[in-house]
Parts: C-alpha cells; sequence; structure tokens
C-alpha cells in the first residue's frame, strides 16, 4: 500500500474513532509510521483528507442513483409505473445506500455532515422526479400539481426515516422488513402527492 493509501486508510479510522472535529493528523502520521508534516505532501488539510475518505461512497451513491434512474425511465416507458414504487427498487436502493459496504462512511457522513449528506441526496432525488415527470409530460400523462415544498418535506421525512434506522442494531431480516414498512408508507404519501 502506498503512502497516500495508507494515510487515507488510518484517516478514515481516526474520522470513525474521533469525529472530524477532534481527528489530530499527528495520530495518522503515527499510524502510518510518518510525520504529520508527510501528509501535506498528499493532502493540503484535513477537509481534503475527509473529502478523500468519503469519496467511495458518494462514488457508489451516484453509480446507484443512475442506475435507479435508468431503471426509471425502462419502467416508464414500458407503461409499468407501478414497478418503479416497489420496496424492491426503490427502497431496496436506500437499504443498499445505508447499509451495505460503506455502512462505516455512512455512519461518519451522517455524525459529521448529516445536513450536507441529506442535501445531496434529497437534491438528487428531486431534480431525478422533475426529469422523470417531464419526460412523463412529454409522453402525453397529465401530470397533477404539487407542491414543490411539500415534495421536498417529504423526500426529507422519508430520508430521515431510513437514516432513523442507522441508530438501531438490526437483522438483516428485521431491516428489511422494516424498510419495506416505510417504503409503502412513504409510497402512499409520493403517490398520492404526485398523482402517478
Amino acid at each position: 500500500m502506498n503512502t497516500k493509501d495508507l494515510i487515507l486508510q488510518a484517516s478514515k479510522e481516526e474520522f470513525i474513532l474521533n469525529g472530524y472535529n477532534n481527528a489530530s493528523l499527528r495520530n495518522i502520521a503515527v499510524k502510518c509510521h510518518i510525520s504529520a508534516t508527510a501528509i501535506y505532501r498528499h493532502f493540503k488539510n484535513k477537509e481534503e483528507i475527509f473529502n478523500a475518505v468519503i469519496e467511495p461512497l458518494i462514488t457508489y451513491f451516484n453509480k446507484m442513483a443512475n442506475y435507479v434512474e435508468t431503471k426509471d425511465i425502462d419502467f416508464f416507458n414500458n407503461d409499468n409505473l407501478d414497478e418503479m414504487w416497489k420496496f424492491e427498487h426503490d427502497g431496496g436502493f436506500q437499504l443498499k445506500l445505508l447499509f451495505g459496504k460503506y455502512n462505516d462512511l455512512v455512519k461518519l457522513i451522517v455524525k459529521e455532515r448529516k445536513a450536507w449528506f441529506k442535501e445531496l441526496i434529497i437534491n438528487y432525488e428531486y431534480d431525478a422526479t422533475i426529469r422523470y415527470i417531464n419526460k412523463m409530460k412529454d409522453k402525453g400523462y397529465e401530470i397533477k400539481k404539487f407542491s414543490l415544498i411539500s415534495f421536498k418535506v417529504l423526500l426529507d421525512s422519508y430520508l430521515e426515516a431510513y437514516l432513523n434506522l442507522l441508530d438501531f442494531n438490526l437483522e438483516k431480516e428485521e431491516l428489511l422488513k422494516i424498510g419495506n414498512e416505510i417504503n409503502e408508507f412513504f409510497t402512499i404519501g409520493f403517490r398520492n402527492l404526485l398523482g402517478f
């Protein structure tokens, strides 16, 4: 492993253990068997290190979000809108993101940058939905008028419900059951608001 990768691994451990504000570059350097000043050959500051540590999760989110949006368009093109709302598709995305291979980074981000993380996801969901609605309008669907504020509030509540699951040590089956219940609950509200 090269020095930059060592720094990232040690930084991840340090951020998880002590949080962003209390993370020590000296501790990171000691774990890497380098001087604290040597870290600055690879990163400008602690913020840049933190961003590099969480980058795999952000890349994973973008990849998964693009996949879900592509599947939504496939459902739309095949006149199968109901499939889009099923837990296996929509809620499953949330659970994979939050409880999948980057769960430790999710917990770190939620602890340190929850508002930023929620904004990232909510803005993506909002923009993707608007793109989807525009495609529906282009195809001749009549779209119910709805409050954009109500929509964003629902998105925030939906995401918060999933984020709250991070506080519990749940087995996979229970997590899936609760995730499905959350999805069913919010699907009714979203479908009522959006009209499809």
